[in-house]
């Protein structure tokens, strides 16, 4: 088992080995995001050609992706596959088809004509020591994600800069850590923002001071807007209700809460219903959620029904109604209850 910059340096030289199947795992997505870019990359480049991706969920076909792994060799083409298990809970049916698929690499196929990418998310320590991990990390390689520690975090961004030729003050990589509350991929995202409104040093890297954060960067409200979502969608009470505390304390108005309740409620309920006639991974594909983002709207599906999201979708349109002047008990601290009661009922 490796960290996931450590397996970033890896991949990039001479001497790396390609094993049968790599198991990414960890809190962080822009770690999960790099690293699986990183490996497609490699294995693009020694020939390997993309084949499907799976979503794991609680009705998952393991034949299918058997069936899949087999083809691959009976056609000669080298091939990777793209299997995406967030619970990283494989069942009896999924544990055995990953021993069995290490077992045979191992043994008779050191040179893989076929790659697995298995992405998780945070795994306990029961999971690690499951005999499907054991059996990943003798026949192939395991990689963990962590976040960054938070004293960490303005050197993280200093390092990053530099993959945009942008070099920051330690002040500007401070204050870029701070407004962007240790969000790795809200940080990269600005930074590439960054790079593209300041004109290109050529020769040498773009000098970036504070002023130009303060300028450039939007405050961290914005962030914790998605931070709330984050949390609801999780199930994460407590935090929710403290975000949205702030939000209000920070001058954020009520109708740009709501739309933000009302968007995520809109997703469930297409989410829910499309689940129905297909997988939930082609519901995902069709409603334009993102792979880093779907494990926590996996999580909300599994708490509640459709019938529940439907329910409060009506809830956000009588907050709409108090907003609006329209409903009598339209006082700005009945509006803030409202939301905080609709905030409730999506995490609970």
């Amino acid at each position: 088992m490796i960290p996931a910059p450590a397996f970033l340096k890896q991949v990039q030289t001479a001497q790396f080995a390609l094993t049968p199947i790599f198991l990414f795992y960890g809190e962080e997505p822009l770690y999960l995001r790099d690293c699986g870019d990183a490996l497609r990359r490699r294995l693009k480049q020694q020939g390997f050609i993309g084949g499907e991706t799976f979503e794991v969920d609680a009705g998952f076909d393991w034949q299918a992706l058997q069936m899949e792994t087999q083809s691959g060799s009976l056609f000669a083409e080298r091939q990777f596959l793209v299997v995406n298990m967030p619970k990283g809970s494989p069942g009896k049916e999924g544990g055995d088809f990953i021993q069995q698929f290490c077992q045979y690499h191992a043994r008779f196929a050191p040179n893989p004509e076929m790659v697995i990418l298995l992405f998780c998310e945070k795994l306990d320590s029961r999971q690690i020591k499951s005999k499907w991990v054991q059996a990943i990390e003798a026949a192939g390689l395991v990689v963990q994600t962590k976040p960054v520690a938070q004293d960490a975090l303005p050197q993280w961004v200093a390092q990053r800069a530099q993959n945009y030729a942008l070099q920051l003050t330690q002040e500007a990589a401070s204050l870029l850590a701070e407004r962007t509350e240790g969000n790795l991929l809200a940080a990269d995202q600005e930074l590439i923002k960054l790079s593209l409104l300041l004109p290109p040093n050529e020769g040498s890297l773009q000098a970036v001071d504070a002023e130009m954060i303060l300028q450039n960067v939007v405050d961290q409200a914005h962030y914790q807007l998605f931070a709330l979502s984050e949390a609801m969608l999780k199930g994460q009470r407590s935090s929710a209700l403290q975000i949205l505390q702030r939000l209000r304390q920070e001058g954020i108005e009520a109708p740009i809460i709501l739309w933000l309740l009302s968007r995520e409620l809109r997703v469930l309920t297409e989410l829910q219903l499309l689940a129905q006639q297909a997988s939930l991974g082609q519901a995902f594909k069709q409603c334009g959620v993102w792979q880093v983002n779907q494990a926590q709207y996996r999580q909300a599906l599994q708490r509640q029904s459709s019938t529940a999201w439907q329910t409060y979708l009506q809830v956000a349109l009588q907050v709409d109604l108090k907003i609006k002047g329209i409903d009598a008990n339209n006082s700005d601290p009945e509006v803030w209850a409202a939301l905080k009661a609709l905030v409730i009922k999506i995490a609970s």
